[in-house]
């Protein structure tokens, strides 16, 4: 089945795919966000993170455009602005203390019901209604959710008429696959016999380390790709359907820069379709790129690249998870760049180049959404809407203040 969503400018023909999946035209996740002006960010690692990203975020060669427009963008000739709806995405006081802590996750939409799916570490897995309006906790989920696991990665889709959402949990090394909480299955630490490729099989047997930071459901493969790049490995590994379980099994690829890869903090995975066939795109976080493949690992030439096959993005980006529609790309920012004062944006790439960025912190109440690490697009009644969640500043949360990693709706309004 096909669905066509138009929102103004924005229109796509999306397959019932993940949000955040690109499909014909290649999905694009339409927000961006907003800076705290003045507030230096403390440097930090996250759980699972490796050190050293500033260090090799220099590496990248692009500027950062000062024409980009902040928390405006660009696309199809038409400019748009985020507008802040506070009255929308209504939390529990449980749900907001719980995340005070941070969110270090990511959230997606359920394609047939229309919910907005994310799990918040020890208070639940939580949806957010089609209207946007509440968060509620799922009914009979698992225990997992409310345990402390980290959900770093979510991804809904729907295979054979149902849906399924799955989550990569950096601090449990998991994937689970779910039916609304329910756990179907839990992918754990790969024996090292898997796989396509020998190199992967050699770095699991020999003990390397497992820490799935994202997660895909490629619908025409049948397939789930994970991306590790908190692991020194840093691939991605596939797993798919056998004797109706899933199981580790197929292709894996990838592999740390310096060490015979190109990745260098695989970070975030969607799934993208060009000249009609399904591609892998992975945010190479610590040096900024976007590189793109084959479901069976092969490197492609990322659209939008230049001369490299795959795309530079501006000095100091480290991109946290990816999203697409038609040529624009949005990307959560887990830094700051030169020109945004100290406060972490939503880059916004059109055609493989800056055409705006979104900067939440500096919205009135979200002056603390300093680090973006998710975001979920949502078109309704032919308006285009972003769910942001942020990740908190190294010393926040200590300090006691109020609402460490918030998540915040923003509304595409054109000018």
């Amino acid at each position: 089945m096909e669905t066509t969503t138009t929102a103004g400018a924005f229109q796509t023909h999306r397959p019932p795919k993940r949000f955040s999946i690109v499909s014909y035209t290649r999905i694009f996740i339409c927000s961006v966000f907003a800076f705290l002006s003045g507030i230096p960010l403390a440097g930090m690692a996250h759980e699972g993170h490796e050190h050293g990203d500033s260090d090799a975020s220099k590496e990248s060669s692009a500027e950062f455009d000062p024409t980009a427009p902040t928390n405006k963008f660009q696309v199809n000739g038409k400019t748009y602005r985020w507008e802040h709806r506070p009255e929308l995405g209504k939390q529990s006081k449980a749900m907001i203390d719980a995340a005070k802590g941070g969110l270090h996750n990511n959230a997606d939409r359920d394609l047939l019901t229309g919910e907005i799916v994310t799990a918040v570490a020890k208070h639940g897995l939580v949806t957010l209604d089609p209207e946007l309006k509440e968060w509620t906790l799922v009914e009979g989920q698992d225990p997992a959710f409310a345990a402390g696991m980290n959900a770093h990665g979510t991804d809904c889709f729907v295979l054979d008429g149902e849906s399924y959402w799955a989550f990569a949990s950096t601090n449990t090394q998991e994937v689970f696959v779910t039916k609304r909480g329910e756990v179907l299955a839990k992918l754990t630490q790969p024996k090292g016999d898997e796989f396509d490729n020998p190199t992967v099989n050699e770095y699991f047997k020999s003990g390397g380390r497992f820490t799935p930071c994202d997660v895909v459901f490629l619908p025409d493969a049948k397939r789930l790709v994970v991306v590790i790049g908190y692991a020194p490995g840093d691939f991605a590994l596939s797993a798919e359907l056998v004797d109706g379980q899933w199981k580790w099994n197929g292709p894996a690829w990838g592999g740390r820069e310096g060490s015979g890869g190109m990745l260098n903090t695989g970070h975030g995975v969607q799934v993208a379709t060009e000249n009609g066939k399904e591609i892998v795109e992975i945010a190479s976080r610590s040096h900024g790129r976007i590189f793109a493949f084959t479901p069976g690992g092969a490197q492609l030439r990322t659209p939008g690249a230049g001369k490299e096959y795959y795309i530079q993005l501006p000095k100091g980006s480290n991109p946290c998870n990816i999203s697409s529609i038609g040529d624009s790309m949005f990307l959560p920012l887990l830094n700051a760049l030169p020109t945004t004062n100290g406060s972490a944006p939503v880059l916004v790439m059109d055609n493989g180049k800056p055409s705006g960025a979104l900067v939440p912190a500096t919205y009135e109440t979200l002056q603390l959404m300093q680090h973006m690490h998710g975001f979920c697009p949502v078109e309704i009644d032919g308006k285009l809407y972003g769910v942001v969640l942020s990740w908190r500043r190294a010393s926040e949360n200590s300090n006691g203040q109020p609402n460490d990693g918030q998540i915040a709706v923003f509304e595409a309004v054109q000018e």
